[in-house]
């Protein structure tokens, strides 16, 4: 049996970048095909969920089903928020029956996401939102990642993730409130300083939702949520930074 080839950081980033790359594309051409694109995702990522917490068939796919629904594209179906958010907490308490709260807080959150995801793509120019969004937690990611790696240092929290230090979690918010700064018309932002906080609390949010999924990974004893790639881990592993970043977004340019 040949043995899945084992990945650097590094190339684990890399591949990352590519795996979004077509994703970014479609979004960024289109605001409805985006939709369908986030849809596609939706599915990746329940089926990771479905295998994760090992629920029964029948529920299973009903829990698949829930979460791929909070992200249908809303020119197909319109959802107000009180569904959204009511799927949200029927989710949480069905996966919370047959596992722990940690992985049903998890899932509720995902759940959560993904439903403001399909709000932020249903606002004019939603998708180039999506698309500046998800550059700051990739740049979040990457400046934790090197600075961490060059700089060491302390662990940040050492039983839930052992290689992430505080070094590279500062980095990490440094690189977010620069590339947030560069990306400030986007946003429409008013000022500077609107645009650092922004950026810094989008950079916590990305690695509390890192750490989240770590915890729950470790909780249940795997390594990565799934292996789309050899050695590259899941989607969920690949997009676990949008959990709290993406609602929280959204509730500060839109409201609820």
């Amino acid at each position: 049996m040949i043995e899945p080839v084992k990945l650097s950081g590094t190339m684990r980033r890399v591949f990352g970048a590519l795996l979004l790359i077509p994703v970014v594309f479609v979004l960024w051409y289109d605001q409805q095909f985006g939709g369908l694109a986030l849809c596609f995702l939706a599915v990746l990522m329940g089926l990771e969920v479905k295998r994760l917490t090992a629920m029964p068939t029948v529920l299973g796919y009903l829990l698949l089903g829930l979460i791929v629904v909070q992200s249908v594209p809303h020119w197909i179906i319109a959802r107000p928020p009180v569904l959204v958010v009511g799927i949200v907490f029927l989710l949480t308490f069905l996966v919370l029956v047959y596992t722990n709260y940690l992985v049903a807080l998890f899932v509720g959150s995902l759940s959560l996401c993904l439903g403001y995801a399909g709000f932020l793509l249903s606002q004019p120019s939603g998708n180039i939102l999506l698309i500046a969004l998800a550059a700051i937690i990739a740049m979040c990611d990457s400046a934790a990642y090197f600075v961490g790696r060059h700089v060491g240092g302390p662990k940040l929290w050492q039983q839930v993730s052992p290689k992430k230090t505080v070094s590279g979690s500062v980095g990490g918010l440094i690189g977010a409130m620069v590339l947030t700064i560069f990306l400030s018309d986007v946003f429409t932002f008013a000022s500077l300083g609107e645009a650092l906080i922004v950026g810094l609390v989008i950079g916590v949010l990305a690695q509390a939702g890192d750490l989240f999924e770590s915890a729950v990974k470790r909780h249940l004893k795997v390594k990565d949520s799934g292996s789309i790639l050899p050695g590259h881990g899941g989607m969920l592993d690949r997009f676990d930074g949008y959990v709290f970043a993406v609602p929280a977004i959204y509730f500060y340019l839109f409201g609820i």
